[in-house]
């Protein structure tokens, strides 16, 4: 009984976390995908990406039945796209918004998805194509795509952040600040090109140009996380708590004027099961940012942490 009794807490603190949109967990997405003659396709790529960060990215592939899964997202108020993009025919791609503790069913059949553009004689679209490939990881391709819209003048101002940014994730720093350069003196506006290039600079390792513009994307209200920060979320994103609770506490220590390092230090500490180190975090958090829209969240989820503290102390003594 005491078992079912702490295992029912883990289940509310479980909740308790997954109220914001920051930390809510979902089951995922499933389906099955057909081709032209209605025939599951083995094999298939199906990437799921999502619309509030691009960094939250998946793909999985198609069993022999055609069948794909993927469980575990983060939750997303505007949702994910879902792309299936098979050989001769256009990509396909469905948003749908993943949901708490259920698994959506989100199918592709070729046969009804692709019938319209059967017909269509939209112009073709290179800014259009190459944003599809660069959301799919395809960076070679986007790029292209990119010049070939700069070329024609088509949707010229996304079409040079794209082919900036895919120069970045092709690891060409020094092709990406001059795209990115380039882009901000055509189109100045867009606060976080500073702090990108300020991030390249420091790449780099041109400290003085680093400086000089994260000294710009501060002073146009930008904020830049620091690399370890990014370590540690792309350490939990990929399950090693351990090594993220160590890369946020270097993180809170090297920036100790920014509070969300103390909240996602508490994010990895919580699935270490140290939960008095969690609600220490927490707390700091919201002593820095007490004004933050997801601190209810936080404030709920230290009464939990702190009942589940009381009734472990209590069974203890017994």
């Amino acid at each position: 009984m005491k078992t079912i009794y702490r295992l029912c807490w883990v289940a509310v603190l479980a909740m308790v976390f997954t109220v914001g949109a920051f930390a809510q967990l979902t089951k995922g997405f499933r389906g099955v995908v057909l081709d032209r003659q209605g025939k599951p396709v083995k094999g298939a790529t199906v990437t799921i990406i999502n619309k509030e960060n691009s960094l939250d990215h998946y793909e999985v592939k198609t069993d022999k039945n055609g069948r794909y899964i993927q469980a575990g997202l983060t939750y997303s108020d505007t949702g994910y796209t879902i792309t299936v993009h098979l050989p001769g025919l256009p990509a396909v791609t469905k948003v749908r918004r993943a949901k708490m503790m259920e698994m959506i069913e989100v199918n592709f059949d070729m046969r009804s998805d692709v019938k319209v553009e059967k017909h269509k004689t939209a112009p073709a679209n290179p800014a259009a194509e190459a944003q599809t490939l660069y959301n799919m990881g395809e960076y070679e391709e986007a790029l292209t795509k990119a010049n070939e819209a700069i070329i024609t003048h088509d949707h010229t101002k996304e079409a040079s952040y794209i082919k900036a940014a895919a120069q970045d994730k092709l690891g060409n720093t020094d092709a990406a600040i001059v795209a990115f350069k380039s882009y901000q003196k055509k189109y100045p506006g867009n606060v976080s090109v500073l702090g990108i290039l300020s991030e390249l600079y420091a790449k780099k390792g041109d400290k003085k140009k680093a400086a000089f513009y994260k000294k710009a994307f501060g002073a146009k209200g930008g904020k830049i996380q620091n690399a370890t920060y990014n370590q540690g979320v792309r350490a939990y994103k990929a399950g090693e708590y351990a090594k993220a609770a160590e890369l946020f506490k270097k993180a809170s220590k090297d920036n100790p004027d920014e509070p969300d390092c103390h909240r996602e230090w508490a994010l990895a500490l919580v699935q270490l099961g140290k939960y008095q180190e969690t609600i220490d975090q927490l707390k700091i958090y919201l002593k820095m940012k007490p004004n933050a829209a997801d601190a209810q969240t936080w404030k709920q989820s230290i009464v939990g942490l702190k009942a589940m503290l009381k009734q472990e102390k209590s069974k203890k003594k017994k």
